[in-house]
């Protein structure tokens, strides 16, 4: 027997909710405790790193999905990181700009590909609407506008319904020429485009019936377009017996027909027509006139439409197009509520009218505009990051990650065990990062104050320069001496010419960055920032007092006075997405703006 299975879009847009939720919950919630199996908060950075050319500079190289690319390599290649905060995520959804002269397609519950399809629009008013009906395939010419709580139609024939507008910071943030931000609000936070957005959710109905479409047009159905009453009781209603109005003399012609009043007094109600007396042009009603109708007063008459389903309250009369008897459209009085299935039938009765037959459309779960995320089907997440001069503090290295630096990688960090507090201060226990106790900046390099052993006035002899691979001292005498367990040659002469090699697989890092030392009058002496830090078993890789070496000799640069490692645990964060990139530098005069896409 066959099974078919899949996964579906309500998965998607549930995983992407529960991942922005998680993601911008606030310090002092209930739920975010501190164990790392126990909270349900998610704290991300977005990591930067790589000083070296990529093989085919500046072609980057493929990430690779593997656990030594992503939980080893970019770990040590990462020299700067920045938290993600609640303002730097959004649900997106594709971009559709409302065009004239385009077909959009309309919402219809039944439509298996309607994610593809164009079925919402972004005005150039920054506003989005869903389109309800399109006017069975036609262009639309009439740009839709305004903050109603209801569907509304404009003269094209399309029917639209205002979902929200994306304000300035939003659009700063998370608009882009694919994408565009998408939320569903618990409360407003006071603006004009918050109030209007929780107006509509608020005002949505569920199991609404916004739209009933004809599928089949039929022929032969009466109708009076514009019907002039001369008198109105609770169960009847005469009409003007003038050429003008077109109503029938014919007794019974209007029989199983329905009669709305389109204008002035009693305006909106529909009923069923019992009884039609021709002489008279005298109509009577299933159901009595809650108000009763006067001479100003319009009516419509036309086929009966009847909605049969598991909700209530759902009423529309029908359009004929008189040139040729046929239902052209539908318009709703009521949209009802609680339906999950419904079907129209459109009747007038045995002599007249025929063939003419209606689809009924659901609305979406909760009613159109309750839920934008659910309903765009927003389910990829966008995360906007910049990076300006400011991160950190260079004087201390509390944070920072320096400008004047390129770099190759960008990836999305989660819940590293952080070695400093909330002010990058350095605490005695590793903890996972929370809500309350992440620092907005985290150095993820370490930093070695350095003073060179010999200068030329102000300028270093042995200069030390970014993407150097360094080594030291303490683990070259150990090569030499064959103290490292995994040196094998058994000759002084076979240690000494391998003693660098050797030196550099116990200890090594790269230099990603170099300044002068802030808070040290002495010009010999250097702030270093290095990554890749690789050592040997439990040797530490650099230490106070070590002396420097390059990878390209043994020659003695000079000595480490001080050490900051990491002030976040490497390998703890799990890497949840990485970007190789041409490379980028980090001017201090520029903002790197990070836009990164989650697809759910």
């Amino acid at each position: 027997m066959a099974t078919y299975r899949y996964a579906t879009k309500e998965l998607s847009i549930t995983n992407a909710k529960a991942f922005v939720h998680n993601a911008t919950m606030v310090a002092g919630t209930a739920s975010d405790e501190d164990g790392r199996d126990t909270k349900h908060s998610i704290i991300l950075y977005v990591g930067v790193g790589r000083t070296e050319e990529w093989p085919s500079e500046p072609n980057p190289s493929l990430p690779e999905d593997n656990d030594q690319y992503l939980r080893y390599q970019t770990h040590r290649n990462m020299f700067g990181a920045k938290r993600i905060t609640a303002s730097d995520i959004s649900h997106v959804a594709t971009r559709h700009d409302w065009t004239s002269g385009t077909v959009y397609s309309m919402y219809r519950d039944t439509d298996t590909d309607m994610y593809d399809r164009q079925w919402y629009v972004l005005t150039e008013d920054n506003n989005v609407y869903v389109c309800l009906y399109n006017n069975k395939g036609a262009a639309s010419t009439i740009k839709p506008t305004g903050f109603s709580t209801v569907a509304f139609s404009t003269s094209d024939g399309y029917r639209w319904k205002y979902m929200y507008t994306i304000d300035l910071g939003d659009a700063n943030k998370f608009l882009t020429t694919s994408y565009m931000p998408v939320k569903t609000l618990s409360s407003s936070d006071g603006s004009a485009e918050e109030d209007r957005q929780l107006a509509v959710q608020n005002a949505a109905v569920n199991g609404a019936i916004e739209v009933v479409e004809t599928v089949t047009v039929g022929s032969g159905y009466p109708y009076v377009a514009n019907g002039a009453v001369t008198a109105g009781g609770k169960f009847t209603l005469r009409l003007s017996s003038a050429t003008a109005t077109g109503a029938s003399a014919i007794d019974n012609f209007y029989n199983g027909s329905s009669v709305y009043i389109s204008d002035g007094t009693g305006a909106g109600q529909l009923r069923r027509i019992i009884d039609y007396d021709g002489s008279s042009r005298t109509l009577t009603v299933n159901t009595a006139f809650s108000t009763v109708c006067n001479t100003d007063s319009r009516a419509v008459i036309s086929p009966t439409l009847t909605i049969i389903g598991d909700g209530a309250g759902a009423k529309g009369y029908c359009t004929v197009n008189t040139a040729i008897n046929s239902v052209e459209a539908i318009t709703m009085v009521n949209r009802g509520s609680g339906y999950t299935t419904a079907i129209g039938l459109i009747t007038s009765n045995a002599v007249h009218g025929t063939g003419a037959t209606a689809n009924v459309l659901i609305s979406t779960i909760g009613g159109h505009g309750s839920d934008p995320i659910r309903e765009l089907a927003a389910d990829k997440v966008m995360l906007n990051v910049q990076l300006d001069n400011n991160m950190g503090t260079s004087v201390t290295g509390a944070g920072y990650t320096p400008s004047n630096t390129e770099f190759r990688i960008i990836s999305i960090m989660k819940d590293p065990m952080l070695k400093v507090n909330s002010n990058n201060a350095v605490i005695a226990t590793e903890v996972v990062a929370n809500t309350s106790n992440a620092p907005l900046y985290l150095r993820t390099s370490t930093k070695m104050k350095f003073s060179y052993d010999q200068m030329d006035g102000s300028t270093p002899i042995n200069p030390l320069a970014v993407n150097d691979v360094l080594t030291n001292k303490r683990v070259l005498t150990r090569a030499k001496n064959g103290t490292l367990e995994f040196v094998t040659e058994l000759g002084q002469v076979e240690r000494d010419s391998n003693a660098l090699v050797n030196a550099l697989r116990a200890a090594n890092a790269t230099i990603t960055y170099i300044r002068d030392a802030e808070d040290e009058s002495d010009n010999s002496i250097y702030s270093v920032y290095i990554n890749n830090v690789e050592s040997y078993a439990n040797y530490p890789a650099f230490q106070d007092n070590d002396i420097i070496l390059k990878s390209t000799g043994e020659t003695e640069i000079g000595t480490v006075l001080d050490i900051q490692g990491p002030e976040a645990n490497t390998y703890s964060g799990e890497i949840l997405y990485v970007e190789n990139i041409q490379p980028t530098l980090r001017d201090p005069d520029q903002i790197e703006d990070i836009k990164i896409i989650l697809d759910f």
